[in-house]
């Protein structure tokens, strides 16, 4: 048995994934699997997808909340969008070969575009003219010094504690669902808050570094259900003021492998 080098009181914890989710479209609805392949980019599927302007600048459900009301399907090289309404598109990453330049906040890098009537049947579920983005087998973007990054905000894996949503929730007297907080890896069996001071755990027989506290905003205070915001913008109020707006851990790795719910949690720094 691996011995740990973090206290014997939280070692003794039994911790494990509760949930996993991907979001092939960034800011459409997460998709929740309980088997994923990954690699030091991310979660298979995660992220590979941006809305963007016609030049490229992405567009998120901050700006956009009805995105939240699309679903997805992934299958061999296809990803199928489904609108508020029923009506369905599928498109095909082989159509997507013209390289175009995209911003995700102030990285610059190029993707690929393709499909223009996928660009049009977005445009008019939207409201406004917008452009589907695939990332491509190889990403361009880097998160320093050298791990490959998606369309995610700013990190390949965001891990969340069901302790903390548990606590969070009995301090405001409300009830909010992980799912405001687009989470990849969801665990339970720690105690609320702590894994703000872990730095490396190890899933399976793979280490992840939590590399940086994730910051939250205001999709957070946005109800994925009815699209309405919170009238006191909880719960990011209360992180702002209390937490520094934080709720959960981006992590990444140097490794590929494939993750479970059920998978067990070992805390190694």
């Amino acid at each position: 048995m691996r011995k740990s080098s973090f206290p014997y009181f939280q070692a003794a914890l039994i911790m494990n994934i509760i949930e996993l989710n991907h979001y092939p479209v960034k800011s459409m609805r997460g998709v929740a699997i309980n088997v994923a392949d990954f690699s030091p980019i991310g979660l298979r599927h995660d992220r590979e997808w941006l809305i963007a302007q016609a030049n490229g600048a992405f567009i998120t459900a901050r700006k956009l909340p009805i995105l939240l009301h699309f679903h997805t399907e992934t299958h061999a090289g296809s990803l199928k969008m489904i609108a508020p309404d029923g009506d369905s598109l599928s498109v095909y990453s082989k159509d997507y070969t013209e390289i175009a330049p995209v911003q995700v906040w102030q990285d610059t890098f190029t993707a690929y575009s393709g499909d223009t009537a996928a660009d049009e049947w977005l445009s008019a579920k939207l409201g406004q003219a917008v452009r589907l983005f695939w990332l491509g087998e190889r990403s361009t973007r880097l998160l320093p010094p050298d791990t490959p990054l998606s369309f995610a905000d700013g990190a390949p894996f965001l891990l969340t504690n069901a302790a903390s949503l548990a606590d969070l929730n009995a301090i405001l007297g409300e009830h909010f669902d992980m799912n405001r907080f687009r989470a990849n890896v969801v665990l339970d069996g720690a105690a609320a808050w702590a894994e703000e001071k872990w730095r490396r755990i190890r899933i399976g027989t793979t280490e992840f570094e939590l590399f940086k506290p994730c910051k939250r905003c205001v999709l957070t205070t946005i109800d994925v259900h009815t699209l309405e915001k919170h009238p006191q913008q909880q719960p990011l109020a209360y992180l702002a003021k209390h937490r520094g707006a934080v709720f959960g851990m981006n992590m990444r790795t140097r490794q590929s492998g494939v993750l479970r719910v059920g998978d067990s949690i070992e805390i190694i720094e």
